[in-house]
């Protein structure tokens, strides 16, 4: 183990002596063993690969690498740029046949990013016996962290709203284990997969 002083210094290094960039998985395992009490995360990893990059932060023997950098960011802002378009797609959608997630469902009056003290509920619909739906969107698969933000919905609904019944709705196109168990242990959660169909047609 070298006694390195920074995480900078360490980075720096290992870079250097490869001549490229580290995998996430390799420098965070360098990052671990020296600096055990670090709190380092994939932002970390982020921010030094794009100060490389810019030349914020100077690397000995690092010619030829910034192609590759400027690739991976590129990649990188695509990838979210279609995540977030498919997630609006998925929301418009969604907002004019919300019956399509439960039958019965049915958009409250400005159930549109409905504003309550924890944040804006994608949708909020009423179900056939009269009670509260909150509806949250995930483009992708749904972390453990979204049965947290749809947790959060119902019981700030719940304090407004003491005579409604409030149940929720998960949509995704994935789900992480934990969501999965989280939702079995929570009858009024129901988690709905959305699949993505493309149409073909024949323009010439």
């Amino acid at each position: 183990m070298n006694n390195y002083s920074t995480i900078k210094e360490l980075v720096i290094d290992t870079c250097a002596s490869e001549g490229s960039f580290p995998s996430y998985e390799k420098l965070t395992n360098l990052v671990l063993q020296n600096f055990p009490n670090s709190k380092w995360k994939k932002t970390h990893y982020s921010w030094y690969k794009s100060k490389i990059k810019s030349g914020g932060i100077l690397v000995p023997d690092f010619e030829g690498e910034t192609n590759s950098l400027e690739s991976f960011d590129a990649e990188l802002e695509g990838s979210i740029e279609a995540s977030l378009s498919l997630e609006k797609d998925l929301h418009s959608y969604l907002a004019k046949a919300v019956h399509e997630i439960e039958e019965g469902l049915v958009l409250i009056e400005n159930g549109v990013e409905y504003q309550v003290d924890a944040g804006r509920i994608d949708l909020l619909a009423s179900d056939k016996k009269g009670g509260l739906v909150v509806i949250e969107l995930k483009a992708g698969i749904a972390k453990d962290a979204a049965i947290g933000q749809l947790l959060g919905y119902m019981g700030c609904l719940a304090e407004q709203k003491p005579e409604n019944l409030i149940r929720g709705i998960l949509v995704a196109s994935e789900f992480d284990k934990r969501v999965v168990f989280a939702a079995r242990t929570h009858p009024q959660i129901h988690l709905v997969q959305y699949k993505v169909a493309f149409e073909l047609q024949k323009i010439t």
